[in-house]
């Protein structure tokens, strides 16, 4: 109640302060220059292709690639360009420094995110530019908004041409290691070849064919043996009875008999006959393809046909006269002995030259047969040298395929970003579009006259008010019972008095 009697004691002041404040934000709000704001809409456009075919090797998120842009963008050496282009700051720039000129200018320009645009975030900004005239706010806003589009296509090149090339080193890196390993992998195989884990099969089917081999080679060794037993036993008879016929002569026609008086001795086996006994033995033994069934059956025939040439070869008995039969006896026994004793010479010659053979073939089984022991005793080292050798290549294999995958991890990365450089050069992917270039604006933005007037004159009228109420306190003077304290006594109440003449 004090404050209001108080107020309006001084209501003439307050009004007369309040109107001059008034009149003053007027005067003071019409001299200020209009500043016009034009803003551009610039479009975050996604790329052209899928994803799922080619995927871009830039991803950043726009606020980050905003941020890095706006470095870019708003540089000293590039706004200073669009300063003396356009001629902007005329007056500023006769008073003031350059930095403090860009200073003002960066105060000028405003960008913001568009929110809404889609669910994963802003897809879109807006650039505006503050000017005192609305061309050159439409001129200044529009070069920015290019800036950033040019700026945007020219770093995510830059940044996917990078990406490649470093790719690049990084699979030249990878391919020596790899060809190390493969070179280190491919020595190791051909030093320890026959030894390698996945040989064991192999090894241990050498060794079963080595062993089968060895027990053939003893079972041929055997049968020369025998042979050799046999063609030894016909060279002593032959050579005994060769003795036997030397020592037999004819000394006189009184002595010689006729040979049927002579009782038939049995004869041992002839070669013929051993020939076709040992030729019955194969064939009882093996088929008629075997070699050696073959080979005895040549040797048959041979000997047939050596036997009857030499049949051939005995002289057949000449007729004589009929006065002197012993002088005929005598003589046939003599031809008979020389053709048996050549024979016997033939035979013996022969079993020499079977014996020879047999003891070359004896010779090469022997040979053959220590070569197979030998094949055995390596197999055997080596299947025993396995484990090692299985431990030290998977080493070696465990670092090759290391290699393996991480240069092919590589290739894969280095050819995905060979495509996403070529898209992005050839535009393709996310970029940004001038979605509303920035017009002409034909309102100023700036001041807000009415917002201004409204507000200067109500803090006219505040400060008025606060003044004569600030006066009224240095009086101190109460203005009614209502300001004493609640536990002073009222004695009285004087009524209000009207003095006449005043």
């Amino acid at each position: 109640m004090s404050i209001s009697r108080a107020l309006w004691k001084r209501k003439v002041l307050i009004l007369v302060l309040a109107l001059l404040g008034a009149a003053g934000t007027v005067a003071i709000v019409s001299k200020l220059p209009p500043i016009y704001t034009a803003n551009a809409v610039i479009l975050v456009e996604s790329q052209k292709i899928p994803e799922s075919f080619v995927a871009a090797t830039v991803q950043t998120a726009l606020e980050a690639e905003l941020d890095t842009l706006k470095q870019q963008v708003l540089s000293r050496d590039r706004l200073w360009g669009l300063v003396e282009k356009l001629d902007l700051y005329r007056a500023e720039r006769g008073r003031l420094t350059k930095e403090e000129v860009l200073e003002l200018m960066r105060l000028d320009i405003n960008i913001t995110l568009s929110r809404g645009w889609s669910a994963r975030g802003p897809g879109a900004f807006q650039v505006e530019y503050a000017a005192r005239k609305p061309e050159i706010a439409a001129e200044v806003t529009n070069q920015i908004g290019m800036f950033f589009i040019n700026e945007n296509l020219r770093q995510r090149t830059e940044e996917a041409v990078e990406t490649s090339e470093f790719l690049d080193r990084q699979l030249e890196v990878a391919g020596n290691r790899l060809r190390e390993q493969e070179a280190r992998l491919k020595e190791f195989k051909l030093t320890h070849n026959g030894e390698l884990p996945q040989q064991e099969a192999a090894l241990l089917a050498a060794v079963s064919q080595s062993r089968a081999e060895l027990l053939g080679i003893q079972e041929e060794l055997s049968r020369v043996q025998q042979n050799k037993l046999i063609l030894e036993g016909s060279l002593a008879y032959a050579q005994a009875n060769l003795r036997q016929r030397q020592q037999r002569t004819v000394p006189n026609a009184a002595e010689a008999v006729p040979r049927e008086a002579v009782p038939p001795q049995p004869a041992p086996p002839t070669a013929l006959e051993q020939a076709q006994s040992e030729l019955g033995r194969l064939r009882a033994r093996y088929q008629d393809s075997h070699p050696e069934v073959q080979r005895m059956r040549l040797e048959v025939q041979r000997l047939a046909r050596e036997g009857a040439q030499a049949a051939s070869n005995h002289v057949a008995p000449q007729p004589t006269a009929p006065g002197n039969p012993m002088r005929v006896t005598e003589v046939s026994a003599n031809r008979v002995a020389e053709a048996e004793f050549t024979e016997e010479n033939n035979r013996i010659q022969e079993i020499s030259e079977q014996l020879t053979v047999v003891a070359r073939e004896t010779q090469g089984l022997e040979e053959r047969r220590q070569h197979v022991l030998q094949e055995v005793q390596e197999n055997q080292a080596r299947l025993g040298t396995l484990p090692v050798r299985e431990q030290q290549l998977a080493a070696i294999t465990r670092d090759y395929d290391t290699s393996k995958a991480n240069y092919q991890s590589l290739l894969n990365k280095k050819l995905a970003a060979d495509v996403a450089a070529d898209m992005e050069r050839g535009h393709k992917s996310q970029k940004f579009v001038m979605l509303d270039p920035a017009r002409v604006p034909q309102k100023p933005t700036r001041p807000r006259r009415v917002l201004l007037t409204a507000a200067g004159s109500l803090f006219s009228f505040v400060f008025a008010a606060g003044l004569a109420f600030l006066l009224e306190l240095r009086k101190s003077v109460l203005l009614g019972e209502w300001e004493l304290p609640s536990d002073i006594v009222t004695l009285g109440r004087i009524p209000r008095m009207e003095i006449e003449g005043l």
